[in-house]
């Protein structure tokens, strides 16, 4: 991934950024001439953005900015990511390719907030600059309820719907409230399309099953833009040619061995506006070299966040463990996990009828885990009332991991969406 064009992309990137105030200080005069070089500039902190923020990042004059966006985290300031009209452009042709392409005949429905974010409005200019027709479905505005995406999604033909994954979980719930089958009454809807939190392989199986489509993925942050795209095959695969990727290890901030899990710290060699040098994003991933037969050879797998990690007895949990071990249960739509009585604790809701786990599966797991696991059936409604759905239109990201006090108190019951 680390290649002598890439570094001569980086020498002109941060000759660029060198117009910055944030990294005016920070950059060593004159070019690099190694690899070893650029591991030893600094990194970047999303805490270091939201103190240079708004306009420490600009590196061409304010009056070349066509669009802003700001990336808000849990807690703190936000960061300002401003975009220029080669940003723009540069994103949306990136984008383009999404899923195998956006087709003139396409009609996308775009169920992504607006708002400040920038997924939304990235998707709609590469749907449009292939000739498709996009419906701006808002996902946090009472104009655009869930039944009436349900309507709209019908009446209108869609045939793409880019949206969270949790989206395409309730838009399919309220189709079935509404007395509507998913997997029959969309003929002409082909494909979904989801961004905007971490899609592990068990996820985005159980989404296609619901809607009996394919589920095409897409990485990226606000602060860098689309960093990974799911091709017509399904997988996952960094834009190598757009960054330098790193996958370093969160103790030591040293690169971890091919194939392992660590923490993405990614420099973007094409943005203009507000580039990013060696900026940690937060999110652990694992990059594996395999031939897909689009004709890629590097996968990406999102395993979430660094702060969503659990730790259970010295065992060390992700998204994407929880994952694999939600696929194998009865129940997979809703849960929620976290530490109990010394070992795991999950909660799901009923599905289908299934009112208790089957007791070799959960001796299964504790012997795989190495750990004790309780597994709780809840009613129908205790993570999420589905009347919700046919009276507000706003559902934020779902949440999953929990602390074991949250997990003892009850904190995700009817909590967890909203």
């Amino acid at each position: 991934m680390n290649t002598a064009g890439n570094l001569a992309q980086f020498n002109t990137l941060m000759e660029r950024c060198r117009a910055s105030a944030f990294y005016r200080d920070r950059l060593p005069a004159g070019s690099l001439t190694s690899f070893a070089e650029f591991k030893s500039l600094p990194f970047t902190t999303k805490d270091q953005l939201r103190e240079a923020s708004p306009d420490g990042l600009l590196c061409v004059p304010k009056l070349e900015m066509l669009q802003y966006h700001e990336s808000f985290g849990t807690t703190g300031r936000p960061v300002s990511v401003w975009l220029t009209a080669e940003d723009l452009a540069h994103n949306a042709r990136a984008l383009a390719d999404w899923g195998g392409g956006f087709r003139p005949d396409d009609v996308v429905m775009v169920r992504f907030p607006y708002a400040l974010s920038g997924v939304a409005h990235m998707v709609q200019a590469a749907a449009q600059l292939e000739g498709a027709c996009v419906i701006p479905m808002d996902a946090r505005t009472p104009v655009s309820p869930f039944p009436r995406v349900v309507e709209l999604l019908r009446k209108l033909n869609v045939t793409v719907l880019c949206c969270l994954p949790v989206q395409a979980v309730l838009i399919a719930e309220t189709a079935e409230l509404l007395g509507l089958r998913p997997r029959e009454d969309f003929p002409v809807l082909r494909a979904i399309r989801t961004a905007g939190e971490p899609l592990p392989r068990g996820r985005l199986e159980l989404i296609q099953e619901i809607w009996g489509l394919p589920v095409h993925d897409h990485y990226g942050l606000t602060e860098i833009g689309p960093a990974a795209l799911a091709c017509g095959h399904g997988q996952l695969h960094p834009l190598l040619e757009d960054f330098i990727f790193e996958v370093l290890s969160e103790e030591t901030m040293q690169d971890v061995r091919a194939g392992e899990v660590g923490l993405l710290v990614a420099t973007t060699l094409k943005r203009r506006g507000t580039p990013l040098l060696r900026y940690i994003t937060g999110d652990l991933v694992r990059f594996s070299a395999s031939k897909c037969p689009c004709g890629k050879h590097v996968m990406m797998e999102s395993h979430g966040r660094c702060e969503s990690v659990m730790q259970i007895n010295g065992r060390r949990l992700d998204l994407c463990d929880l994952d694999r071990i939600i696929a194998g249960l009865p129940c997979r739509r809703y849960w929620a996990a976290g530490p109990g009585a010394g070992g795991l604790h999950i909660v799901a809701e009923e599905e289908k009828g299934a009112t208790e786990v089957p007791a070799e599966l959960v001796r299964d797991l504790e012997a795989e885990l190495r750990l004790p696991v309780r597994v709780e059936i809840l009613p129908r409604g205790a993570l999420y009332d589905r009347n919700m759905l046919l009276a507000v239109a706003e559902v934020g990201k779902p949440r999953y991991l929990y602390s074991a006090r949250e997990m003892k108190e009850g904190v995700f019951l009817r909590s967890k969406l909203l």
